[in-house]
C-alpha cells in the first residue's frame, strides 16, 4: 500500500461514498458488539462464559479508542498504523492540539481506526497492544506511549516485550494483557478495521475522515484541521426531539 507524503502543503480533501458513513456507526460506543451467545439459548459451560468474556473484552477495547463526548457535532476518524513514521508526526505534533482545542472542549469525538500496513512488522503488534490496553481502559495511554516512542521501537523484533512495559508503567493487570497479546484476542476487531478502511479507497497513513464525507491525507499541521473543522462547527446543529409531555 502506498504511504502518503509527510506534510503535503496542501491536504488532500476528497468526497467520499456511503461506505465511510459505517465509521460513524463505529463511532457509537452502543455499536460495539461482540459474537456473544445467541438470545435465547443459555450459557453452556466454561466454554459458553469464556467466549462471552472475550467478547465483553473486544467491546471494551474498541469502545475505549472513541474519545471525546458523544454529543459532539462533528466526528473525527483517524485511519493509522502505529510503525507510520508520518503517523507518529501527526501523533507527536498535531493530535494533542486537537485534543486539547476540540476534544476535551466537546466539539470534536475521535476514533482511532488501525491499518496495520504490510510493510510495517510490528505494526500488527502495537494495534494489539493499544487495543488489549483498552480493554482495561487505557488505549490513548498506550497510544500515547507507542507513538511517543515509535523510533525506539520501530524495526526491533522485541517490540511486543516493550510494549509489555509500557503495560506495566500504566499499571494494567499484567497476566490480563499478555493473555490478550498472545491468543490474539483484538485480531477480528483489527481485521474489522482494515476492511472498514479498504471500504472507503484511502489505502495512506495517515488519512482523516470528518463527519462521514470529507477525507484528508497526510501528517497534516493543526491549522489544516482548523480550517476544516470550525465550518463544521459553524453549521446549526440539528436540536433533540422534544420529549412527549413537556411543554
Amino acid at each position: 500500500m502506498k504511504r502518503t507524503p509527510s506534510r503535503p502543503r496542501r491536504g488532500a480533501i476528497h468526497r467520499l461514498g456511503t461506505a465511510a458513513a459505517l465509521f460513524l456507526a463505529l463511532a457509537s460506543p452502543a455499536c460495539a458488539q461482540g459474537g456473544g451467545q445467541e438470545k435465547g439459548r443459555p450459557a453452556a459451560g466454561g466454554a459458553a462464559r469464556s467466549a462471552v468474556s472475550r467478547d465483553s473484552l473486544v467491546s471494551r477495547a474498541n469502545e475505549s479508542r472513541l474519545k471525546g463526548s458523544a454529543q459532539a457535532p462533528v466526528t473525527l476518524v483517524e485511519i493509522s498504523d502505529f510503525q507510520c513514521p508520518y503517523c507518529g508526526e501527526f501523533a507527536r505534533e498535531t493530535y494533542a492540539k486537537i485534543d486539547s482545542a476540540y476534544i476535551r472542549t466537546g466539539k470534536v469525538k475521535m476514533l482511532f481506526v488501525n491499518l496495520p500496513l504490510p510493510n510495517h512488522a510490528q505494526a500488527w503488534s502495537a494495534a494489539e497492544a493499544a487495543l488489549c490496553a483498552g480493554a482495561q481502559g487505557q488505549f490513548w495511554p498506550m497510544h500515547d506511549r507507542i507513538f511517543a516512542t515509535q523510533r525506539e521501537w520501530s524495526g526491533q523484533e522485541d517490540a511486543p516485550r516493550r510494549f509489555a512495559r509500557f503495560a506495566a508503567e500504566l499499571k494494567l493487570d499484567a497476566a490480563a494483557f499478555r493473555e490478550c497479546t498472545e491468543s490474539d484476542m483484538m485480531a477480528p476487531l483489527i481485521l474489522g478495521d482494515v476492511m472498514q478502511a479498504a471500504g472507503t479507497g484511502l489505502t495512506g497513513t495517515p488519512s482523516f475522515i470528518l463527519n462521514g464525507r470529507e477525507a484528508m491525507s497526510g501528517a497534516l499541521p493543526f491549522e489544516e484541521f482548523r480550517k476544516r473543522i470550525d465550518p463544521l462547527l459553524a453549521q446549526p446543529q440539528p436540536q433533540p426531539a422534544p420529549v412527549p409531555g413537556t411543554p
